[in-house]
């Protein structure tokens, strides 16, 4: 299952030029994601550099209790 970890406040990056001026910002988020997968994520889960997306980082997770942990933890997740 694939979902999406929105950005905090619902930040949206929809050209590459805004994407590179908050690089910062964004990798701090994705390794924030990535800490609290490897923490809490009992199934096997993925997700790379290709993950970031302009509404959130996608991650693929293969348990629903993760899916469960992860819309605890970051609210509104978008599953698919």
């Amino acid at each position: 299952m694939n979902i999406v970890v929105p950005y905090p406040n619902n930040r949206k990056f929809l050209t590459v030029d805004t994407m590179v001026q908050n690089a910062e910002f964004i990798r701090a988020f994705q390794n924030e994601v990535w800490e609290y997968c490897h923490n809490t994520c009992s199934g096997p889960w993925e997700s790379d550099q290709l993950d970031v997306l302009h509404n959130g980082i996608r991650v693929r997770i293969g348990s629903e209790k993760d899916l469960m942990f992860l819309k605890l933890k970051y609210g509104a997740t978008h599953a698919y």
